[in-house]
């Protein structure tokens, strides 16, 4: 390998110091998501949904890697997930986030490590690049940057369409308008009732016309691995202490090296919206657009165990164990977490060890879904959701939980 690979050893060599301390809190290695809207120009409630999209908080247990384009519109005539993967090629979306990830200059075109250091949790400050030297275990630590960093970037493609009710809610109001008319004819006496079925008429039928979404979540990784890393480190890489144009220009070429490999999809359909807290047509929007992409989330990761997230324990209290997930994330009663130890081998590799099972303990589970506090739901106001031993022991804060698959015969 070259000297430009050691500016990425240097800040690992640090890494064996830092492994051996417990994580504190929230201090974990994300996963990296990049979150695209897919629009329908010519669909009704097209502009709120995208207003919307744009305006709903980034899931937090993801490092933002957002590039500048956060809509595309597609080509009814094709195939959905062909015109994603035909804008995803045309516009090197691959190769752009690799730029961000290694902070590329534009007019230079050099590139830094500051945001690996940031999201891998080592102190750039304590890098000695003249000190840095070449080995096996300095290898191994740039492939374990690779796939536990930059090997953890994912594409969302959301396709989020609004269901439209207004017919249903046109009959439902017919209904009651008939029921209430004949109520009344029959006397005074039943005056009451009259007023109870209209109102129950336009409460049903502002439920039928509620907001509704169907969405379809596309889900791609970035491609990251030692062949391609040392192909990007020998061919392309240069800081700002050793500017190179030629380097700079093969690199702003290159339409072949980096890519993206589709993971999966899933199409479900926005559940009923409560619509206390709710105090304008734009928070109905958000709330039902980010519970939806929230829930996507969750079956993808339930699917594909690429793209599971880990969560640190914050505390530990004599049995009970508590972590900052909730609803939002899919936890219910028949949730069970495997509690992971995050160490580092011989090798250098980071490595995590499973040392027990964890399950939520019932009327503990955190609400924490988009707006929960404000329509008072129960456990809104818990802040992290509450656990109880399965197996293993000696639990500590900084600890790692990974979500364990569930089957009909756990």
């Amino acid at each position: 390998m070259r000297k430009y690979i050691y500016i990425i050893i240097a800040f690992f060599c640090c890494s064996n110091i830092c492994a051996q301390k417990k994580i504190q809190k929230e201090d974990y290695r994300r996963s990296s998501l990049y979150s695209l809207l897919i629009t329908h120009p010519n669909k009704k409630m097209d502009k709120e949904i995208s207003t919307a999209f744009l305006s709903t908080p980034f899931p937090d247990k993801f490092y933002n890697h957002d590039l500048s384009v956060r809509c595309i519109t597609t080509d009814a005539r094709k195939e959905e997930q062909e015109e994603i993967e035909e804008f995803i090629n045309n516009n090197s979306v691959a190769k752009r986030m690799v730029s961000k990830w290694f902070n590329r200059h534009k007019e230079t075109g050099c590139f830094n490590v500051e945001l690996i250091s940031e999201r891998g949790l080592y102190d750039a400050d304590e890098i000695d690049i003249q000190k840095a030297k070449l080995s096996k275990r300095g290898l191994s630590m740039l492939s374990d940057a690779g796939y536990d960093l930059i090997g953890n970037t994912f594409v969302m493609v959301n396709d989020i369409t609004y269901v439209d009710k207004e017919q249903g809610a046109q009959i439902a109001k017919a209904i009651f308008s008939a029921v209430a008319s004949v109520a009344g004819s029959m006397g005074s006496g039943i005056g009451d009732m009259v007023e109870s079925v209209s109102k129950l008429g336009s409460t049903i039928s502002d439920a039928i016309a509620g907001f509704t979404v169907r969405i379809t979540t596309y889900l791609y990784q970035l491609e990251w691995n030692d062949s391609l890393a040392n192909s990007y480190f020998d061919n392309y890489y240069f800081d700002q202490t050793s500017v190179d144009q030629q380097k700079k220009q093969a690199y702003e070429s290159d339409t072949s090296l980096f890519k993206l490999k589709f993971i999966g999809s899933y199409t479900a359909r926005s559940s009923k919206t409560v619509m206390r807290g709710i105090n304008s047509p734009e928070d109905v929007f958000r709330k039902v657009c980010a519970r939806a992409i929230d829930e996507n989330i969750v079956e993808l990761q339930k699917t594909y165990d690429v793209f599971k997230v880990k969560t640190p324990i914050i505390s530990v209290e004599q049995d009970h164990i508590f972590v900052k997930i909730g609803l939002k994330e899919g936890v219910d009663e028949k949730s069970k977490y495997e509690v992971l130890e995050q160490s580092i081998n011989e090798e250098g590799k980071t490595i995590y060890k499973r040392v027990g099972v964890i399950k939520p303990v019932k009327d503990l589970i955190w609400d924490n879904r988009y707006m929960a506090v404000e329509e008072e739901a129960d456990g809104a106001n818990l802040n992290f959701s509450t656990f109880e031993k399965v197996s293993g022991s000696d639990f500590y804060p900084g600890m790692l939980i990974r979500e364990i698959k569930y089957t009909s015969g756990q």
